[in-house]
C-alpha cells in the first residue's frame, strides 16, 4: 500500500461523501401555492399562443410576378427540402388546473403530458409557469424518470422567475442528490453558482457546502473556509466539510502529523455523519497510521469500522487488515483474512497483492513450495490482463481492470449514473401513449443527449482508472517474479551440520467462551472475521 494510493483513495472517498438530504418543506402555506384546482379561477393565460409562435400575416400587397421559369430549379440541384417546424398548439387555460388535479389525486401519468403542454402554449411571465415546471418535475420524478425532472428542477432555480417555488425545487433537487445523477447539473450550475442571499437555512448550507467543494476542487482552499465558516457546527454538513478539509491538507503535506490524524480520528466518531462517511474517516486513521508504521494503533482504527449486520464487508478493507497483522507478526491471522478473500462473495475483486501477500507469509514460515505456488497464481489469474498490457491493447476493454475501475471513485458514479439513464429510457416506452407525441418526443430527445454526454465522462475518467489499476498490476507482478528468483534459491539451499528447527510459536489457547470448527470449504458471513490458520514453521535456525 502506497503513500500515493493511499492519498488517491481518501480524496476519492473525500469528495463523494455529501450530506443527507434534509427533510423536505412541507407545502403546509409556508410558501404560496396555485389556487387548489377545484375552487380556483383559471390560470390567467393569453387567448392566442406567444408572438414567437404566431404564423406570419399575408401582406394585402400583390407581389410582382416572377420571371418565367424562376421558380423551377436544375435537376442536379433538387434536394428534400426540410418539413417546416410544427408550432405550439393553443391550449385552454383550464388545462393547468386539471393537470394539477390530476396530481393531486395521485395520477402523475395523467398530469404529466397535459403540464407538458400548458407549458408549451403558455408565456414564462405568467405566474404559474414555474409551478407548472415544479408539477412537471414532481410527476416525472413520480414515475421513475428522475433526470427529467431533475432538469426541470434545475431550469426552476436557474430562470428563478418565481421565488416561491425555488425553495421546494431546491429541496427536491437536494433529495436526488443521494443517487445518481448529473453532477455538474445540479451540484456546480445548481448548488454551485446559487446566489445564498434568499435562501433558507437548510438549503443555504447544503448550497455553502457544495460551493466549498467546487473551491476545494480548483485550490482556492481560502475561498472553500469562507463558505465553510457559515455552517452551523451542529449540522451534517459542517462535519463533511472539516472532513474535505483534512482530505485537501493531507494532500499537501509530506509527513501527516499526529494533529491531523486525531481530526480525522474525532470526525469517525461523530454522530451527525453517516455511517459510510465515519467508515471513511475512521480508515483515514488506519491508513495514516499503517504509512507511520503505527500497525497497533492502525488495527485499532480498522475495528471502529462498522457495517451492517451480516453484510460480508469490502474486500479492500480485509486486504488492509491483512497486511497490518504480518506486519504485526501475525502470520497465522493474516493468511485467516486471505482466507476470507477467498469466498464468493470477494472471488471477482481485482485484489493481485493478495497473491503477493500469502507468498511472502508462506517463505517467513519456509514453506517454499506453496509459497512459489501461490506467486504463480497472480500471473495466472491475471494473464489476460498483462498480456494486454505488454501488447498495448485498449485497456478499457479488459474485463478484470474495466471491473476494477468501475468499482470505486468518480468512474463508479459515472458509470452508475449512466446505467440509471440507461434504466430510465427504457423505463419512458412505457409512458409514450400516455404523455403524448410532444412529451415524448421531448423527453426522448432529452435522454439521448444526456446519455451521450455521460458516456462521454464515464470514457474519459475510465481512460485514467484503468490505467491506475493496471500499474497496480504491474507493481504486484514485478514484485511476484522477485519472490519466485528467491524461493528458488532458497529451494536448492544447503543445511549446515548442526542445524534445528526454529522453537515454534505458541499458539493461544481458546477462551471458555469461544468455539473453535475445522473449516470445510463453506463460508458464512458472520464468520468471515474469525478465520485463523494453524500452520507450524519450517525454518531451520543455525548454529554459531
Amino acid at each position: 500500500m502506497t503513500s500515493r494510493s493511499l492519498i488517491a483513495a481518501l480524496a476519492s472517498a473525500a469528495l463523494v461523501v455529501s450530506p443527507a438530504a434534509a427533510r423536505a418543506q412541507s407545502g403546509g402555506g409556508a410558501l404560496p401555492m396555485p389556487p387548489p384546482p377545484g375552487s380556483a379561477k383559471p390560470a390567467s393565460a393569453p387567448a392566442t399562443p406567444p408572438a414567437a409562435g404566431k404564423p406570419a400575416e399575408t401582406s394585402a400587397a400583390t407581389p410582382a410576378p416572377a420571371a418565367p421559369g424562376a421558380d423551377k430549379k436544375p435537376e442536379g440541384d433538387k434536394k428534400a427540402e426540410a418539413p417546416p417546424a410544427s408550432l405550439p398548439q393553443k391550449v385552454d387555460p383550464a388545462t393547468f388546473d386539471r393537470a394539477l388535479q390530476d396530481y393531486f389525486d395521485g395520477k402523475p401519468r395523467d398530469a404529466a403530458g397535459p403540464l407538458y403542454a400548458w407549458l408549451e402554449a403558455a408565456p414564462k411571465t405568467d405566474d404559474n409557469y414555474a409551478w407548472g415546471q415544479y408539477f412537471l418535475a414532481k410527476s416525472l420524478i413520480d414515475l421513475g424518470l428522475t433526470h427529467a425532472g431533475a432538469s426541470y428542477l434545475a431550469r426552476i432555480a436557474r430562470e428563478r422567475s418565481n421565488p416561491n417555488v425555488i425553495p421546494r425545487a431546491l429541496d427536491a433537487l437536494k433529495a436526488l442528490t443521494d443517487q445518481p445523477h448529473d453532477d455538474v447539473m445540479i451540484d456546480e450550475q445548481v448548488f454551485g453558482a446559487l446566489d445564498l442571499g434568499f435562501l433558507p437555512e437548510d438549503t443555504g448550507a447544503y448550497a455553502h457546502y457544495q460551493q466549498g467543494l467546487v473551491d476545494l476542487r480548483v485550490g482556492n482552499e481560502r475561498w472553500a473556509n469562507t463558505h465553510f465558516a457559515k455552517l452551523s457546527e451542529t449540522s451534517a454538513e459542517a462535519s463533511h466539510a472539516k472532513f474535505a478539509l483534512l482530505v485537501t491538507r493531507l494532500k499537501q503535506v509530506k509527513e501527516p502529523s499526529e494533529e491531523l490524524i486525531a481530526d480525522f480520528l474525532t470526525l469517525s466518531k461523530d454522530e451527525k455523519l453517516t455511517r459510510s462517511a465515519r467508515n471513511e474517516a475512521a480508515l483515514a486513521v488506519a491508513r495514516l497510521r499503517y504509512e507511520r508504521q503505527d500497525y497497533t494503533g492502525a488495527l485499532e482504527a480498522y475495528n471502529l469500522v462498522k457495517l451492517p449486520e451480516l453484510d460480508p464487508g469490502r474486500a479492500s478493507l480485509y486486504l488492509e487488515e491483512a497486511w497490518t497483522r504480518y506486519k504485526l507478526g501475525e502470520p497465522r491471522a493474516s493468511l485467516g483474512i486471505l482466507t476470507t478473500l477467498d469466498a464468493p462473495s470477494f472471488r471477482d475483486e481485482f485484489l493481485p497483492d493478495k497473491y503477493l501477500l500469502r507468498a511472502l507469509i508462506y517463505r517467513d514460515l519456509c514453506h517454499y513450495l506453496p509459497a512459489k505456488r501461490a506467486a504463480k497464481e497472480l500471473t495466472r489469474r491475471f494473464a489476460d490482463s498483462l498480456e494486454a498490457v505488454r501488447n498495448r491493447d485498449d485497456l478499457t476493454q479488459d474485463l478484470r481492470l474495466r471491473r476494477a475501475a468501475n468499482s470505486h471513485g468518480g468512474t463508479q458514479r459515472a458509470s452508475r449514473f449512466v446505467e440509471t439513464l440507461d434504466l430510465e429510457g427504457e423505463r419512458l416506452g412505457r409512458y409514450a401513449g400516455s404523455f403524448g407525441d410532444r412529451l415524448f418526443t421531448h423527453l426522448t430527445k432529452l435522454y439521448d443527449l444526456s446519455r451521450a454526454e455521460a458516456v462521454r465522462v464515464y470514457d474519459a475518467r475510465l481512460a485514467r482508472a484503468v490505467r491506475q489499476e493496471a500499474d497496480t498490476l504491474l507493481r504486484a507482478a514485478e514484485q511476484v517474479r522477485l519472490m519466485e528468483y528467491e524461493v528458488g534459491l532458497k529451494l536448492y539451499e544447503r543445511v549446515k551440520k548442526g542445524s534445528k528447527l526454529v522453537v515454534p510459536v505458541d499458539e493461544p489457547l481458546l477462551t471458555p467462551d469461544s468455539v473453535a470448527f475445522r473449516f470445510d470449504g463453506e463460508y458464512w458471513n458472520d464468520e468471515l472475521k474469525s478465520y485463523r490458520v494453524s500452520i507450524e514453521s519450517r525454518c531451520i535456525e543455525e548454529t554459531p
